[in-house]
């Protein structure tokens, strides 16, 4: 733990211990009077869960080994609100079940003033998710800055976000540096990422982040990207009723949104073992999430007839209205193939086939997870993919006239009818990582001008796909980039 200034003639080290007892500590200084010196002080035991940490591949827990239901949404002008104002806005979030505030630290801020706000969020519950605006470019300056926010807020209840990456000049070896160096220093590994206009996953190479942020709800980037990385997704991307659901069923977590859905959301999720649920694609009427033989949550836009592929066992079943959470309670089912409709066509709605007795017992039965995630092996092989990059057709595409691009099914079949796709494009030489440059089966690419810094250049193009059993598929071409 290192010390901060606060203040002329004042140093302060902040610490949270993590266990009750009696600790021990020694300190290091370059004063004479305080080099060497020991101490002991007693944590007493609280009824916090502690700090959040990533768990089960896509989820999260907390150090009790508890689940944690992330649900996020943002307080804006986080320092310069009146403070009577903030702690209201603070009080009302907590009432909405908001377990995450995201807060975004501006340059020049008051650091006393953010520490006092930030301890009044975790006061009510909830986590800070510190965005930081205002990373100095220049190193020394850099270290400084971050070293004293580390020595600052790590003993808070807090997550570490680096800013929308693809805006940031030289933005992935920006928020690089900060990322690792954050790593470092953090005694407590608190969750660390990027925010993202699209998608935060072309950083994950460099090894410093330990979750994924998505400013879109786009199935096509959430759910594909979701089968092909081994961390969790959190979406800032969410402003209405539809995003959330369509969020929550790529396999993401809220990170933003407001209004009585959310609270809807929340209340219905905690009731689930939302910590083990995952994308389940046997489904046809709507998109799902589920742990199979235990419980499946499919969320039906549109509504008309649902089909849903079970393992054999009885199930309780319900539909849920996602704008107010009421729950209209439907005959139990016992088989593997259950198939109904709504109650109604007024609006979406959420079908819950479940467990109920038996997910009590698995409450008793295990610590937390109670089977490994599945993670699929990708099909690459061009025998065995189903369809192919038909469009760009020409070797050389243009940043300023956008190609059109296309993919073209070799094998139509069942698998076939539906298929999520991302297109992506890397310059690999000039290491800003990928973009994405189209979404769906077709379109007009746009490529940004930030990935390339020398033309002609490599463009490579990757069209990564789900077809509707859920299989995941890539496929890379290469061609000559120009202006």
């Amino acid at each position: 733990m290192r010390a901060f200034r606060d203040g002329d003639r004042r140093l302060v080290i902040r610490f949270s211990p993590t266990e009750a007892g009696a600790w021990d500590y020694r300190i290091t200084s370059s004063l004479p009077r305080l080099e060497g010196k020991l101490g002991q002080f007693t944590a007493t035991s609280s009824e916090s869960p502690g700090f959040v940490r990533v768990a089960n591949v896509h989820h999260f827990a907390t150090e009790n080994n508890q689940p944690h239901l992330w649900m996020a949404t943002a307080i804006d002008h986080f320092t310069t609100t009146a403070r009577a104002e903030f702690d209201q806005l603070v009080e009302q979030r907590a009432k909405e079940k908001f377990t995450h505030l995201h807060v975004t630290l501006d340059a020049g801020a008051d650091l006393r003033e953010v520490a006092d706000r930030m301890r009044a969020i975790n006061a009510r519950g909830m986590v800070a998710d510190l965005v930081l605006a205002a990373i100095p470019e220049d190193w020394q300056q850099r270290e400084r800055y971050l070293a004293d926010l580390v020595a600052r807020f790590a003993a808070m209840n807090i997550t570490w976000v680096g800013p929308e990456f693809e805006r940031v000049p030289r933005g992935r070896a920006a928020v690089k540096a900060a990322g690792e160096l954050i790593q470092k220093l953090d005694p407590y590994n608190h969750p660390r990422s990027a925010m993202a206009v699209t998608t935060s996953a072309p950083l994950l190479g460099d090894r410093w982040m330990n979750l994924t942020y998505y400013g879109t709800p786009d199935a096509n980037i959430g759910s594909v990207e979701h089968q092909f990385y081994a961390v969790p997704a959190v979406n800032t991307g969410i402003t209405s009723q539809h995003d959330l659901w369509t969020a929550t069923m790529n396999g993401q977590y809220p990170g933003s949104g407001s209004g009585s859905y959310m609270t809807a959301w929340f209340e219905f999720m905690s009731g689930n073992r939302y910590w083990e649920l995952e994308p389940y694609f046997d489904v046809d009427g709507g998109r799902a999430v589920a742990l199979e033989g235990v419980e499946y949550v499919v969320y039906v836009d549109k509504p008309g007839p649902v089909e849903v592929t079970l393992e054999k066992h009885g199930y309780d079943v319900a539909w849920i209205n996602p704008a107010t959470g009421e729950r209209t309670k439907e005959k139990g089912y016992n088989g593997e193939h259950f198939t109904g409709e709504p109650p109604d066509k007024s609006h979406p709605w959420v079908l819950h086939i479940s467990r109920e007795g038996h997910k009590e017992g698995m409450l008793r039965s295990y610590k937390f997870e109670s089977r490994a995630v599945p993670i699929q092996e990708i099909e690459q092989s061009p025998q065995k993919v189903p369809f192919e990059i038909a469009e760009p057709a020409a070797a050389e595409i243009s940043v300023s006239h956008p190609p059109y691009y296309a993919l073209k099914i070799k094998r139509d079949t069942r698998a076939t009818r539906s298929l999520l796709v991302e297109w992506t494009g890397e310059v690999a030489i000039d290491g800003e990582g990928y973009r994405v440059v189209g979404t769906g089966k077709e379109g007009t690419m746009q490529i940004p001008r930030s990935i390339v810094k020398n033309f002609p250049a490599v463009l490579s193009l990757r069209m990564a796909a789900l077809n509707a059993n859920g299989k995941a598929y890539l496929i890379d071409k290469v061609y000559r980039l120009v202006p």
